[in-house]
């Protein structure tokens, strides 16, 4: 199959898979094998989807570069959040932190380094990411077709945050997150793919490299989950706060 066939079947398949269409599982039929179709895929989705609003990082392993996906400003919200159920096929959450970008930072030929990202950065959020799926065998989605699928996005909410300063503060930063009141998740650091910041400026770099485009200000980047995910049923509220960063709030209808 021409890749540009199998980029226009799959995007036109998740699409329709996106409720009330009806989940499906990685299609056997589709050969996606590369990075640069899954991308493409993608990117043709989140432009059916809606407006671009910022980018998230997912599919993070440690020592890799993290594998990023875009945030739509239709799919966006500023806390406290309110979504319906019907609107995905299941809701888990993430607790995250997510950047706000003061500046652009344009493409250019070499990379940049943290301390030239940093006083780029307006402000460090707090920030809940609801993740959702659109193929039956979440989460064991093959990684190419997880790409393809927005790496599992569902929907943002955007928290409360503080001035970003250096980004040092996002290592080491203490959170819980709260389910009606009771904790479903509690840390310190320990991100999954190590210093977040750090995670935020590889993306930077291999997005520009991968396509050459920049960045503007005031977009969104969140930067993965600290502590995998945690189910959220109709009728809950769920309440994250990050100490000394921000706090954010989200009810599911």
């Amino acid at each position: 199959m021409h890749t540009p066939t199998l980029i226009d079947t799959a995007a036109e398949r998740l699409l329709a898979a996106y409720p009330p269409g009806t989940m499906i599982a990685p299609p056997d039929d589709l050969p996606l094998n590369d990075l640069a179709t899954a991308y493409a895929i993608q990117a043709r989705v989140s432009a059916a989807l809606g407006t671009p609003s910022g980018w998230k990082l997912g599919g993070i392993v440690r020592g890799e570069v993290p594998r990023y996906s875009r945030l739509l400003a239709e799919w966006s919200q500023a806390s406290p959040g309110r979504v319906a159920h019907d609107a995905f096929h299941r809701v888990y959450l993430e607790p995250e932190l997510a950047v706000v970008l003061g500046a652009a930072i344009p493409a250019r030929q070499s990379p940049y380094a943290l301390a030239e990202i940093a006083p780029r950065v307006a402000s460090l959020h707090a920030a809940i990411e609801l993740v959702d799926s659109r193929f039956t065998v979440w989460p064991e989605v093959p990684p190419l077709w997880q790409l393809a699928d927005g790496l599992s996005h569902g929907a943002f909410v955007l928290g409360s945050g503080v001035s970003a300063g250096d980004l040092s503060q996002m290592k080491d930063a203490a959170y819980h997150l709260t389910l009606d009141g009771a904790v479903a998740l509690r840390g310190r650091g320990e991100h999954p793919g190590g210093d977040p910041a750090e995670l935020l400026v590889a993306m930077i770099n291999d997005r520009i490299r991968r396509d050459g485009g920049g960045f503007a200000a005031g977009e969104v980047i969140t930067t993965g989950t600290f502590d995998g995910v945690v189910e959220m049923r109709v009728g809950q509220r769920a309440c994250l706060e990050f100490a000394g960063i921000g706090e954010v709030e989200l009810r599911l209808e």
